[in-house]
């Protein structure tokens, strides 16, 4: 199998995989216990969140592991907004479910949603400047787009609420995290969302960075853990493979994120020479490769590509299986052709150029062009 859908999820690195047995054969304490076997689960937790505050580019203290992206978001958008700063909640209309479906909730909650446009791929400085301003309560946004790579100008829009507004700015960076380079600290934003199964680690475990001095409005309340923030007992195998997963994601980053990219380079000039036309918007984030095939519907090629071996996807794996567009390709103005036919391959550390033969090959078998 040639597994090319890793926006969707990743393959648990080995040394994350360890790390999970390790936590539920031999550490297997409860981290909130003061006997010897807490205090080493205890040990093992603090070195999980030093590393993922690592890659965050935080401080350890302000990380707080959470069941995943989703949550985190969640936890964020729900816990920033404060109509004390203002009714407007902005922000686009290319995000991922979980920001789309929590912004809608705080409208019916009295809020006021505005989405800008992203057409084009990202949104326009212009829009977002115009959209934020006194009366904005919240800011959201991500970092990469899960199905173009578009990378959104978080840092500008970042710089506009310091200069313009008393809105706190949340960021979506699941797609980001381990991809692009970003420190956490330096985006200058209240909150930011990463999640443990795109980039190797296990699902079911993410984190959420909060900054010094933001407090959230608390759904959650038990014995404490987590700062408080998020009380119940931690997800240890989870929390020491995402660890585990952002150590081995980490190392060597540049190098490793240069070879993604020009994989994902080399599936672009191949699949062009077998039909394909490529969405991507400039200078995308480097992992994903949004192509269309017109007159090739996407359910179909999808279902056959996976009999020929290869795995893609139609879009983002959390709005699978409903028939109907992409919002996010919609959103960027691709005519009717190019949204029927469109498919996302996405690659991470392991993929490998036969991988990105494989799918140019099953591609070709499908368009009938008898390259490759």
């Amino acid at each position: 199998m040639h597994y090319l859908d890793n926006s969707a999820t990743t393959k648990v690195y080995e040394a994350a995989r360890q790390r999970m047995v390790y936590m539920m054969e031999t550490c297997f304490g409860n981290p909130s216990s003061v006997h010897q076997a807490g205090v080493a689960a205890a040990a093992e937790l603090r070195r999980a969140r030093m590393s993922v505050a690592a890659g965050l580019g935080c401080e350890p203290e302000n990380a707080v592991f959470t069941s995943g992206g989703t949550e985190a978001d969640n936890m964020a958008i729900f816990g920033l907004a404060d109509r004390h700063l203002g009714r407007k909640v902005v922000t686009t209309d290319a995000e991922h479910p979980a920001v789309l479906e929590s912004v809608r909730e705080l409208g019916r909650r009295g809020f006021e949603p505005v989405f800008l446009p992203t057409v084009g791929g990202a949104p326009d400085m212009e829009q977002a400047a115009r959209a934020i301003d006194g009366d904005t309560a919240l800011v959201v946004m991500m970092l990469v787009n899960n199905e173009t790579g578009a990378i959104f100008p978080v840092d500008k829009v970042a710089a506009h609420i310091k200069a313009n507004s008393k809105a706190k700015f949340h960021i979506d960076a699941v797609q980001a995290f381990g991809r692009v380079p970003f420190s956490a600290k330096t985006l200058a934003c209240d909150t930011l969302a990463v999640s443990s199964h795109k980039v190797g680690g296990p699902k079911g475990v993410g984190a959420l960075y909060i900054a010094p001095g933001v407090h959230l409005t608390r759904t959650v309340f038990g014995g404490g853990q987590e700062g408080a923030v998020r009380s119940g007992t931690e997800n240890m195998p989870g929390i020491a493979g995402f660890g585990a997963a952002v150590e081995e994601t980490f190392r060597d980053g540049a190098a490793r994120r240069a070879a993604v990219r020009a994989l994902r380079d080399y599936a672009a000039t191949e699949l062009e020479k077998v039909g394909a036309v490529i969405n991507n918007p400039p200078r995308p984030a480097p992992h994903i490769l949004n192509f269309s095939l017109p007159g090739f519907k996407a359910e179909p090629t999808l279902n056959r590509l996976s009999e020929l071996g290869v795995c893609v996807s139609a879009g983002s794996a959390c709005s699978a299986g409903k028939k109907r567009h992409s919002h996010v390709l919609v959103a960027m103005g691709l005519p009717e052709a190019l949204l029927d036919s469109a498919l996302r391959c996405s690659m991470c550390l392991e993929t490998t150029k036969e991988d990105i033969d494989a799918l140019v090959a099953a591609v070709a078998s499908v368009t009938g062009t008898g390259k490759k």
